[in-house]
């Protein structure tokens, strides 16, 4: 059996949107690495709840995942590189 191994990205977060609620999330985000912006798309909804809950343009998040057929980076890891005050408080993803 052939397994993908995941990418992994770093960058800022810059940007959320909901594209879909039910029947199941689907969460968009962008991240800046290194001036390439990544479209990142988030289908598991604990980790698109969460990353509703940041202020954007602050935190620098590292994503693992794959890229689907449309081209967007399909999120299965993450987690918060520069954690504050406010991350302690929250919590992180995983």
């Amino acid at each position: 059996m052939y397994y993908k191994t995941m990418e992994t990205h770093t960058g800022l977060l810059t940007h959320i949107k909901v594209f879909k609620e039910k029947p199941y999330a689907i969460t968009g985000m962008l991240i800046w690495e290194n001036d390439v912006c990544i479209n990142c798309v988030i289908k598991n909804r604990p980790f698109a709840t969460y990353v509703l809950s940041l202020p954007m343009h602050q935190y620098k998040i590292e994503v693992k995942g794959n890229y689907n057929s449309r081209g967007q980076f399909d999120v299965k890891h993450m987690r918060i590189v520069n954690i504050d005050s406010y991350i302690a408080l929250i919590g992180t993803p995983e």
